[in-house]
């Protein structure tokens, strides 16, 4: 009997253990203080803070965490297992209405462990996405975010933002936004002009070879019409030379006439 109270004892325990989470982040929403192990949930996509976490009545009375000129800020992470099963290594997603309802990704600067080898804190740091305006709480200047680590536990933790960390994180976005489009006109002209200069260039290549073309058809033209003067030239030499062999053929026979005649007249 009391061997089966023990094995029970040890059974209970050790659900106990796989039950309560392994690492929190603080200041954790809705907890007044340093979280402990109960006080570590899972966050999910339908309860991104854990269950039964009610976001709208915690998060104007938890301990906020103010966001930077850049919109980084740093909370703390605390495991209470070792191992992979107790990572201090976390993800991060942010909601700037505070609502619970929005959240996108937010980048983790600075991460933990993803398996630590013994109980401990670390510093984490992550930064609210170019351009976020926190709206949340009754202050309208809160975001909520919500962590997580490689072994599915985490919280929710609260940052506040001041007009200058609002209008430096706006500031930031619209200079992105500037840097992009004053990038995107540059590459643009440079492009216009590298095709200006191709245009010309193809232009002017084309111009040669048209001209060459010309050229040579004249020089063509010239040299078929020396060749005809050449014949024609030629066909008139031959031709008279032809009237001159004639003449002299025929004069020849005239001398030959008179000599018969003036020889039957002596003889006569």
């Amino acid at each position: 009997m009391i061997s089966k109270i023990w094995m029970s004892a040890t059974f209970v325990l050790a659900l106990s253990a796989q039950v309560y989470g392994h690492a929190a982040i603080a200041p954790a929403l809705g907890v007044a203080g340093t979280p402990v192990r109960n006080d570590v949930e899972r966050p999910s996509t339908a309860n991104p803070c854990g269950s039964g976490v009610n976001i709208a009545s915690t998060i104007d009375s938890s301990t906020a965490v103010a966001a930077a000129a850049d919109g980084s800020f740093t909370t703390t992470v605390t495991n209470f297992n070792g191992g992979a099963d107790g990572s201090r290594k976390v993800t991060a997603q942010v909601d700037a209405t505070g609502a619970g309802t929005k959240f996108v990704a937010a980048t983790v600067t600075t991460n933990g462990d993803a398996a630590p080898a013994a109980v401990g804190s670390q510093k984490i740091v992550a930064s609210l996405p170019a351009g976020t305006k926190c709206t949340g709480g009754a202050t309208g200047n809160k975001c909520l975010v919500s962590f997580k680590t490689t072994a599915g536990f985490g919280n929710c933790v609260v940052v506040s933002q001041g007009a200058a960390a609002a209008a430096g994180n706006a500031g930031a976005a619209t200079g992105a936004a500037a840097g992009a489009a004053t990038g995107a006109a540059a590459g643009a002209a440079a492009g216009a002009a590298t095709g200006a200069a191709a245009g010309a260039a193809t232009g002017a290549a084309a111009g040669t070879a048209a001209g060459a073309t010309t050229a040579t058809g004249k020089g063509r033209g010239r040299g078929r019409n020396g060749k005809k003067a050449a014949a024609a030239a030629a066909a008139g030499t031959r031709a008279a030379r032809a009237l001159l062999a004639e003449i002299e053929s025929r004069g020849e026979e005239a001398v030959h006439a008179a000599k018969r005649s003036l020889t039957s007249w002596l003889w006569a």
